[in-house]
């Protein structure tokens, strides 16, 4: 999985004997003191010191576990809080893999990857949200989202770095779809058999019967999985062993399921219009679309007569509630205020951080409600950055999709050709969603486009020979 390049040089020079002795005994020093606390201190520094040194040793493994936590972070398995922000297993493993980032720059000297086609785009963003400082509600809260798109800008240069072959790709896609189907049957096994129930911790969800998966809302559930299930069926089209091949097709299959049990309407629409994307551009992938669309037919018709128990209700409450997806007006009194937020500061915005602040002033029965948020990016930028923010909002679109078309030329009779329609397929739907649903720096949409963007990567350095190629289209189902 990962390149000698990428490996530290662990052993100390010749001659230094006392700092070896010295570091041994002050590690023991540590341990020792840990056990005048609690005798699970030394334990977790222990268990932790040896795994960190692992994953500093192995940055590719690093990524493949940051991935892995980044997904299944949320409010409930955070582990502490301080302050405003919650600390759960992402942010030590980020820690971990920003000190194998640092370790590869300053004792391999190798230059980071930091020219992406949508950087300047996105460091604009954090400027516009650092000058928005000044005028914003709410100091504290201004710098937490400036915060949040730090992370991004962190977490993606660490993706886009280490995954910079197509083997170590590879294992990144093979550990998001593993974690995908980890949360599917925690979140959906759990509650058929007791073990869990998230339900009640969402007003949205404790009517309807619909999924939350590790105790989040159901739409951010739906949208946790939903980018991986395109690039899954292009994934296992380009496997050569069976077995690989067809546990790919049924992980693909019960990802949708566990997706479509939140009863997100948005979910099914941005799945619908990412398969579609994939299946217009990439025709050897059309027969697998239809057949996976069928086995999303028959889930949903046996929901319909009732055999999928609770986890049936989450699917009805699509089928059933197509055109209500605007009931009760919530997002368009969000929307509302968002234009008015704008208009009244002249087109410049509120500042990061205030929708909260301000929003009674526009709508006091919004602002006491569970749905005060602006319901959308583009919505959430034109609020918070004006015109401006907007407009790089919309900026960074084009600057994917260019992206995204370079990367299909590029790829074009490779193995790799069906992922390059595949997975910018689901940031389009991801896209169409955001425009009444989430926030800007939610997670994993940044993950999943650093991963675009490293493909992207790997298709430009082998059309300019600094990669080897990669491997013809192989023989398929």
């Amino acid at each position: 999985m990962n390149s000698e390049r990428h490996r530290l040089p662990w052993r100390l020079p010749n001659g230094r004997t006392a700092a070896r002795m010295g570091l041994i005994v002050g590690v023991q020093l540590v341990l020792l003191g840990g056990f005048a606390l609690d005798w699970r201190v030394p334990l977790v520094i222990a268990v932790g010191g040896v795994g960190g040194m692992l994953l500093l040793d192995r940055p590719v493994a690093a990524t493949c576990v940051l991935i892995a936590a980044r997904l299944v972070s949320t409010g409930t398995t955070s582990l502490l809080t301080v302050g405003p922000m919650r600390i759960g297993l992402f942010e030590p493993i980020l820690g971990i893999a920003l000190l194998a980032l640092l370790a590869r720059v300053v004792l391999h000297r190798a230059p980071l990857r930091l020219g992406l086609p949508w950087r300047p785009i996105h460091l604009a963003m954090i400027g516009w949200n650092v000058l928005g400082l000044a005028w914003c509600a709410r100091i504290s809260d201004g710098i937490g989202d400036i915060v949040g798109l730090g992370v991004v800008l962190a977490t993606s240069t660490i993706l886009v770095t280490f995954l910079d072959r197509w083997e170590h790709l590879r294992a990144a896609l093979w550990t998001w779809i593993a974690t995908c189907v980890a949360i599917g049957l925690l979140a959906v096994g759990g509650d058929a058999i007791g073990l869990a129930d998230y339900g009640a911790q969402w007003q949205a969800s404790a009517a309807g019967g619909r999924e939350t998966g590790l105790g989040q809302q159901p739409n951010w559930f739906a949208m946790n999985l939903g980018f991986v299930i395109p690039a899954t069926v292009a994934f296992a089209w380009i496997q050569t062993r069976a077995v690989a091949r067809w546990g790919l097709f049924a992980a693909a299959a019960f990802i949708t399921v566990a997706m479509m049990t939140s009863g997100s309407r948005g979910g099914a629409y941005s799945l619908l219009i990412g398969c579609g994307l994939m299946a217009l551009g990439q025709p050897r992938l059309r027969s697998w679309a239809l057949r996976l669309a069928g086995v999303g037919a028959a889930v949903f018709a046996l929901a319909a007569l009732g055999g999928l128990g609770d986890a049936g209700r989450g699917l009805n409450r699509i089928t059933m509630n197509l055109g209500v997806l605007f009931a009760r007006d919530i997002r368009g009194m969000n929307w509302a205020a968002c234009i008015a937020m704008a208009r009244d500061t002249w087109g410049l915005g509120i500042g990061p951080g205030g929708y909260v602040d301000h929003l009674q002033r526009y709508n006091d029965w919004l602002y006491h409600s569970v749905y005060r948020y602006p319901h959308g990016i583009p919505w959430g930028q034109l609020a918070h950055g004006g015109v401006v923010g907007l407009g790089l909002w919309l900026a960074m679109i084009v600057g994917v999709a260019r992206m995204s078309l370079q990367t299909v030329r590029d790829l074009r009779g490779t193995e790799a050709e069906p992922l390059a329609w595949a997975m910018p397929a689901s940031l389009a739907g991801y896209a169409a969603w955001s425009c009444v649903e989430f926030n800007l720096d939610d997670k994993p949409a940044w993950e999943w486009l650093a991963l675009t963007t490293a493909l992207h990567a790997i298709g430009r350095a082998a059309r300019d020979g600094r990669h080897p190629p990669l491997p013809a289209p192989r023989s398929s189902p």
